[in-house]
């Protein structure tokens, strides 16, 4: 009996498969049947999403199905927070004592009086003797608002304890700002987060106020973010009602979006960085700036996405990413790639269009090409400075040898000038070298002199970054060897090279 009910429940299914006569209806008997009638039980859920997923993956490189967990994840970065509740320190172990490197500026831990150099006690009545460094960092970080007690050191005096809030740290799309010299700014944006248009306006401020007349904008590792806030910053730059760019899909109408408000930067000379890591939001900034001759692009040429997704959310947490529409610069330009029979090598389009104030020739199709092709330096990218770096033996370095000399050094570099003229690093340099031997990396003296200059730089930028508690300085330090941010200072300082990049090239 149970065989002839389970045929004839078999042949009515089959019926019904059969007398489906749209797509839709024909998806969903698929999947009734698969979930319903298969004959070993499956997962329902995880069937369907991966179902979901495929589908996605099928459309674009961009379009994907979210789990809970990562939309979250991506929330939390676009919403600029991190994604756990600390107190915003970091720190390192050396001699058996947990010593406080380094303490965000905005976070509870600086508000609480917590300096880099102070020695960490206990945590929680717990003292830290016998911890490593991953549970010390699971003591600091809880719940937010949750609170941990703090007894450190400074120097050889016990200082009272600390009771600190424990909170999501604000995490701005601003990687940095500084003056370069009297008139030439500097201003690198990482990803355009939440509110990233906001703190761009303040940093812009900051610059103006210590007598900007020139910038540098990179955003050569920007790798996209919200559409709208690198809309907003592109009028920041651009004059009058200028279009910034424009959107467009089979499913929705044509939006083109403009300059309106007064920009705080619309006529000074600018210079735009730029990379193959420049995606997204990031190159509607800078074909916008290029296509009204606004600014100077250097670089190498951008990713090429050229495509707008919008995220729709279901109640489970998880949600759809889809691509909604195309954008263009305001000249006609598209920036998006091919994507499709990806195996086959890229050919950029060989469409050309008009600058709009000077009717210089841009090109279209794969990416944003600059105006000055600078290439990066590769050459100590070696396998030894790469075991350096992902080991952690690099940063680890630096830390134990700021713990060590913090006093001298700070005896000895009263100011970030006088560290950033002085500094030679031959010792640190040395004390990388044997720690590597102590981690079992194995040296090379031609990866070594390949690597020597770089890796001198790097650990003096990190150096500068933790003895002054100041992330900025990093940068500077970096910035000062970079090849295409000296090459933009030296455009910008000379106008007669800035004005004959940016005229007509017929």
């Amino acid at each position: 009996m149970k065989v002839i009910l389970l045929w004839a429940l078999l042949m009515i299914a089959g019926c019904a498969l059969k007398a489906q006569s749209t797509p839709e209806e024909k998806l969903m008997q698929t999947l009734y049947a698969i979930t319903n009638l298969y004959v070993d039980s499956i997962s329902k859920e995880a069937y369907i999403n991966h179902t979901i997923a495929e589908m996605m993956r099928k459309l674009d490189p961009f379009s994907e199905y979210l789990p809970p967990v990562q939309l979250q994840g991506n929330e939390q970065v676009l919403g600029g927070m991190t994604n756990f509740a600390g107190i915003g320190v970091e720190g390192t172990w050396k001699n058996g004592h947990f010593y406080v490197t380094f303490v965000e500026r905005n976070g509870n831990a600086w508000k609480q009086g917590i300096r880099a150099g102070d020695e960490v006690v206990s945590v929680d009545g717990k003292t830290l003797g016998q911890l490593q460094d991953g549970q010390i960092f699971r003591l600091l970080n809880g719940e937010e608002g949750s609170v941990v007690t703090l007894q450190v050191k400074r120097g050889k005096k016990l200082l009272p304890e600390r009771k600190i809030v424990r909170a999501y740290l604000p995490v701005s799309g601003i990687r940095t700002s500084y003056m370069i010299d009297g008139e030439t700014g500097y201003l690198a944006i990482s990803v355009f987060s939440k509110n990233v248009s906001n703190d761009f306006k303040k940093h812009l401020q900051g610059l103006l106020r210590q007598g900007m007349k020139n910038l540098i904008l990179d955003i050569q590792k920007n790798e996209g973010g919200l559409f709208d806030e690198a809309v907003t910053i592109a009028d920041e730059l651009l004059d009058g009602t200028k279009s910034i760019v424009y959107a467009d899909g089979v499913h929705m109408d044509r939006m083109t979006f403009q300059a309106g408000t007064k920009g705080l930067f619309e006529q000074g000379r600018l210079t735009v960085l730029v990379s193959g890591q420049t995606k997204s939001a990031a190159e509607i900034l800078a074909g916008a700036l290029q296509d009204w001759d606004r600014g100077v692009l250097l670089g190498s040429r951008t990713f090429g996405k050229g495509l707008i997704q919008d995220t729709f959310p279901f109640e489970d947490g998880s949600a759809l990413r889809l691509t909604v529409a195309r954008y263009f610069t305001p000249s006609g330009r598209s920036i998006q790639k091919v994507y499709k029979k990806e195996e086959q090598p890229f050919k950029p389009s060989s469409d050309t269009y008009k600058s709009l104030r000077t009717h210089r020739t841009l090109k279209s199709g794969g990416g944003i090409m600059p105006d000055i092709s600078v290439q990066a330096d590769t050459m100590h990218f070696t396998q030894w400075y790469n075991m350096l770096v992902y080991s952690g033996v690099q940063k680890q370095t630096v830390r134990d040898f700021v713990v060590e000399h913090r006093m001298a050094l700070q005896k000895k570099y009263k100011t970030f000038e006088t560290f950033q003229r002085d500094f030679q690093g031959d010792d640190l340099l040395q004390e990388l070298c044997r720690m590597a031997g102590e981690a079992n990396i194995t040296f090379s003296e031609e990866e070594y002199e390949k690597s020597k200059s770089f890796l001198t730089v790097q650990l003096k930028a990190l150096l500068a970054r933790d003895l002054f508690n100041e992330n900025r300085y990093y940068y500077q330090v970096l910035n000062s060897m970079n090849p295409c941010v000296r090459k933009a200072y030296e455009i910008l300082s000379t106008p007669s090279d800035y004005q004959m990049i940016l005229r007509e090239n017929d």
